[in-house]
This record gives structure tokens, sequence and C-alpha cells, in this order.
């Protein structure tokens, strides 16, 4: 398992293009996916049980996937929480407490009703603000803030973070971790060993385009890293 990561889907808004530049995955698709994951029988992971795993140095079967939204929109709530909620399977909305409310997002009862109904909710910085440009008192701003009014209007942990663009530096990895975040999410950015840092853990970023069984078997395997090229971390 030296090149074997746990392959953790990216998403972003599932519905109906709307002709901005939110990556969009039309309906059918995401349930397309979701079937093939349940065909394959795979294990579907909540990204903190995932993070305690690695921390732990426990290891996790060849069938195991997480599944992870970005910026908390609408349709996270009224179309993929009850495709999800049809297969049993858990994820995790990574949400900017700024934008709760606003127009195309879903508001505080929406987020409420998703953490009780399988979606665990974590933190997309407060004003989903590039880190790495960031001052270093900004950028504890951005996490310290998020983390505190989301858990104040949720009432429970919010323990994930997920880096805007992906973007971080050791000096932000160590901020989150001085907030007592558990785990952060990138996208492709990093080395070819953040797989296994609980702080960098790279994702797979999922098209309306991922139609394909083979394609979506690849991009499940495990070894989708050895095939694509790495950005540096910010």
């Amino acid at each position: 398992m030296r090149f074997w990561t746990v392959p953790i889907l990216a998403y972003h808004r599932i519905g109906q293009p709307k002709g901005d530049h939110v990556p969009t995955v039309a309906p059918e698709t995401f349930e397309g996916h979701l079937r093939f994951l349940a065909r394959r029988r795979c294990q579907v992971w909540e990204l903190s049980q995932l993070a305690g795993h690695l921390i732990e140095g426990r290891s996790v079967s060849r069938n195991s996937t997480v599944i992870t939204f970005d910026d908390g929109y609408e349709e996270t709530c009224t179309v993929a929480a009850p495709l999800l909620r049809r297969f049993g399977f858990r994820a995790t909305v990574f949400v900017t407490p700024t934008e709760v409310g606003l127009p195309g997002f879903m508001t505080w009862e929406q987020l409420r009703a998703v953490s009780k109904d399988g979606l665990a909710v974590g933190s997309h910085t407060l004003n989903h603000t590039y880190l790495p440009l960031a001052s270093p008192q900004e950028a504890e701003r951005e996490l310290a803030e998020s983390k505190r009014i989301l858990e104040t209007q949720l009432g429970c942990p919010v323990r994930i973070l997920s880096y805007p663009v992906g973007g971080f530096t050791p000096e932000v990895q160590a901020m989150a971790r001085g907030h007592g975040y558990l785990a952060a999410c990138t996208t492709n950015r990093g080395t070819t060993r953040s797989g296994c840092d609980p702080f960098a853990l790279r994702r797979i970023k999922m098209t309306d385009r991922d139609r394909h069984p083979w394609l979506l078997a690849a991009k499940l395997s495990g070894y989708y890293d050895l095939f694509r090229r790495i950005e540096p971390p910010s």
C-alpha cells in the first residue's frame, strides 16, 4: 500500500448548470457516482473518521472512500443530501460562515438539518480567504472565527478544514493544529507524501464528465495521484 491513498472525492454544486464559475455536477451524474460506489460495496467514511485512523496509524480497507463538498451551496441540502440518504452514505460539507444565507447558499436552518442527517460540517475559513496571501493575524482570524461561529450555530464540534483554492503553508498548518482542527483538505497541492499528512489531504475533483465506469474506477482506485501533476502547496 506504499503508493495507495484513500480517494477523497471533492464536489461543489450538485444540480443544474447556472452559467457561472461553480463546478457543477448534474443530479443524475452524481446519482450514478453513488450507484457505482454502492455496486462496489465501498465503505464511505466521514472525513473525521478517516483522519482519526491516519493519525493513529490504523489501516484502512482498499474499498474505502470519502465524499466532500465545498462552499455549502443550497443544492447540497436540497439535491445531494437526499441522494446520499437514499444510498446510506455520509459526507462532509465545508462552509464559509459569512456566505451562509446568501442567495444560492444554505441557510443556518438547512445546515442544522443536514448536520443531523449524515453530513458533517467543516470550516472553509471565515471569508473564503486564500490563506498563503493572508497576514498571520488575518489567517489566525479566518481559522479561529469560522470554527467558533460554526460550532456556536450548529452546537457540535468542527474538526475538519478545507483550504480555499487548496492553498496552505507550513505556518497555516501549524495554526490549524493550534486551533483544534483534526485535519485539513487541499486539492492536488502538496508533496508526494501529503496523502499521509492529515493537514494536507489531497482530494480528487469530480466533474459532470465523470460518467464512464473506467474513469470512475481510476479515480476510486487509490492510485489516481500517481497520474496527475502535483502543484506546490501555495
